[in-house]
């Protein structure tokens, strides 16, 4: 059953995207629900694919040690909200979780398999490569945004 990703449209990073790319991933992406406080991954869990947050909020986070102490705290990365991605370095480095996302609200989201975007790159590689753009788009934002917070944390240490 196709799912509706009408919140994704006129999102900025999707702008690339054209009106078959949206009927074949309503094909492809899988519905999930969480509940808040669930977990949608852990660090360290196998990257098979990322997500697309429909409703909610998804709280992205590390456990970290800071100096000093012994036990572990959390350092909260990101919320991410309706229209957003997530787990998306997973999908083009196929490397382990780098932090852990969780509902901070009850949410619904879309899942995109690595072995369903590996189908596409093969029976739809002009919808694949717009895919990979957008997620470029993504993470090139995110780098910009890590930037900006190193920026503020050095002046605040100087």
């Amino acid at each position: 059953m196709p799912v509706d990703l009408s919140v994704f449209k006129d999102a900025a990073p999707y702008r690339g995207l054209k009106e078959p790319d949206w009927k074949i991933l309503a094909e492809l992406l899988r519905e999930i629900g969480r509940e808040a406080g669930a977990a949608v991954f852990k660090e360290n869990d196998p990257g098979d694919g990322f997500y697309w947050v429909r409703s909610g909020k998804i709280r992205i986070s590390r456990q970290v040690t800071p100096e000093g102490r012994r036990e572990k705290q959390e350092q909260l990365l990101t919320v991410l909200t309706a229209g957003q991605i997530f787990g998306e370095m997973a999908l083009v480095d196929g490397e382990p979780r780098s932090a852990d996302a969780v509902a901070d609200s009850e949410a619904v989201l879309f899942f995109l398999s690595h072995s369903d975007y590996e189908k596409l790159k093969r029976e739809n590689p002009a919808t694949a490569l717009r895919i990979q753009d957008m997620l470029v788009v993504t993470l090139c934002s995110r780098i910009r945004e890590a930037n900006r917070a190193f920026e503020t944390i050095r002046f605040w240490c100087t």
